[in-house]
């Protein structure tokens, strides 16, 4: 028996034998909820009464401090053990309740289980596309595994590197905050790979995704994640036409809530929610980069995004705010984009624009 080596830490458990890794993922498949989720980027969600039907497994290759959905990443044993085939007739619930797509979050400890999984599902005539949302520290191996069973990529790219590192150097903020001292090396081989497979995020006449990368970012207070840094990479990499959702929702959870957080005192920003002011610069950096495809958020969407996976549906949605005033996105308002970048109106657009035409609520797996 070989072990284990899905994610960046190639830990080497032995699944087969019910060796847990890092991940707190055994030899099966743990799912904590399944649900329409109405809540993610509108491509991936469509219009009322639709959504994302999202399977949350349980467990995490990271260690993110301040993880949102800690309640199940970060406690081993969360969840309830589905077979393949369980795992099948999941999908076909979701699909009956009305979900365009199958969102697969936090997938990478399970993808040897999760691909005949869905090549059944497919077989069985699904029909629908499958979404891989993951944190973006999945290895060559998990990705070769999954290749021609997944239609959208849905990554993470958490962190920057310092200036001056080369790859392969560890980085004490990405140990701190993730868990892991080689993110950003794992991530950034992830997300060309995953690029490779599915290229260009195509959107269809109906405003759904059908295929391709969409690469997701959340800004840290205190510029902590390196967003400065980050942003320029992607250009460089994939090119201003890369889809991208670039979200304020941090709110401090986990081991940074405030009154635990005496071990980030030199990061106070931890603290606190991101301001405005501070999203707005992400903004008006993105504008002058010149990106013609980012999804952004509006104020205040942290207040809404905070799940309770102690519920039986973990988000409180209010009724019909998910999709109100938030359409999908065309290519004509990623023009408009480039437009107001041209003339100066980065941040102004972000409030009246870009609101309405994007009012995401978008939760990293």
């Amino acid at each position: 028996m070989r072990g284990c080596a899905l994610c960046g830490r190639r830990c080497g458990a032995v699944r087969g034998r019910g060796e847990k890794g890092a991940c707190g993922a055994a030899g099966e498949m743990l799912v904590a909820q399944a649900l329409i989720h109405p809540g993610e980027e509108p491509p991936l969600t469509g219009p009322a009464p639709g959504g994302s039907g999202a399977i949350f497994f349980s467990g995490c290759c990271l260690g993110c401090v301040f993880c949102q959905n800690y309640q199940i990443s970060q406690s081993p044993g969360s969840g309830e053990p589905v077979s393949q085939s369980q795992l099948v007739d999941i999908m076909f619930r979701l699909k009956d309740r009305g979900a365009v797509n199958i969102n697969l979050v936090s997938p990478t400890p399970y993808v040897l289980k999760l691909a005949p999984a869905v090549a059944r599902a497919r077989s069985r005539g699904l029909g629908l596309p499958i979404v891989y949302n993951t944190g973006g520290y999945d290895s060559p191996e998990a990705l070769a595994v999954m290749e021609g069973l997944v239609d959208i990529y849905l990554p993470d790219a958490k962190l920057a590197p310092p200036p001056g590192d080369s790859p392969g150097d560890p980085d004490g903020r990405s140990m701190r905050l993730l868990g892991v001292g080689d993110y950003v090396w794992v991530n950034r081989s992830a997300l060309v790979e995953m690029n490779r497979q599915v290229g260009e995020f195509t959107i269809g006449e109906d405003g759904l995704a059908t295929k391709g990368m969409l690469v997701r970012h959340l800004v840290l207070p205190d510029d902590l994640a390196r967003t400065t840094l980050l942003l320029p990479w992607l250009r460089e990499t994939f090119g201003t036409g890369v889809y991208l959702s670039v979200m304020n929702q941090y709110f401090p959870s986990h081991m940074v809530k405030v009154g635990h957080n005496t071990q980030f005192r030199d990061w106070p920003g931890l603290g606190r929610p991101l301001s405005e002011f501070e999203y707005d610069g992400v903004v008006r950096q993105m504008m002058e980069l010149g990106f013609d495809n980012a999804f952004v958020q509006e104020t205040g969407a942290s207040e809404l995004l905070r799940p309770d996976f102690s519920k039986p549906d973990a988000f409180n949605w209010p009724q019909g705010h998910a999709h109100a005033g938030c359409p999908e996105i065309s290519r004509n308002e990623s023009e408009l984009i480039g437009k107001n970048r041209k003339e100066g109106k980065c941040c102004e657009m972000r409030r009246n624009d870009m609101t309405s035409a994007a009012c995401l609520a978008a939760m990293p797996g």
